[in-house]
């Protein structure tokens, strides 16, 4: 019996080996899977802000060369494939605005101010400018 002792101490700690080991790999696996989703959504936000810029350069050559028409069809597009995106608006905006098309131009300016209100510095005199553009082809009374 007392040869037993010793082995059953032995056997004692190779379980509580076994459990500190089972712990560790535990944590390396979730370890491991808290960085994976990280770099998935790194990769993501990689693909969007690329998807972005190529948008704004795309906007950005047809509204210099004059292609408003087009420029307002492609926002259109971005606002629908990334609602939230500041940079969307404001192509749909300047489109708009190309266009003549004021009124829709503040209304999307005012739907960018609902989701984004840290860009009211840029939205607040984009929306005077087109106040006062309002303003000046209102029709003047007659004396």
């Amino acid at each position: 019996m007392e040869s037993l002792t010793p082995l059953l101490g032995q056997l004692t700690a190779i379980k509580w080996l076994l459990v500190f080991i089972s712990a560790c790999v535990l944590g390396m696996l979730v370890i491991f899977l808290v960085i994976a989703v990280n770099l998935l959504d790194a990769v993501k936000e990689g693909r969007s802000n690329s998807r972005s810029s190529n948008k704004r350069s795309e906007l950005d050559e047809l509204l210099a060369s004059g292609q408003s028409r087009a420029a307002k069809f492609t926002a259109m597009d971005w606002v629908k494939a990334q609602p939230l995106s500041p940079d969307a608006h404001w192509a749909l905006a300047k489109s708009h605005y190309q266009l003549d098309e004021l009124s829709e131009a503040k209304q999307v300016l005012k739907g960018l101010l609902k989701f984004a209100p840290e860009e009211h510095y840029r939205v607040d005199s984009w929306l005077e400018m087109l106040e006062s553009e309002f303003s000046e082809r209102r029709p003047k009374p007659v004396p």
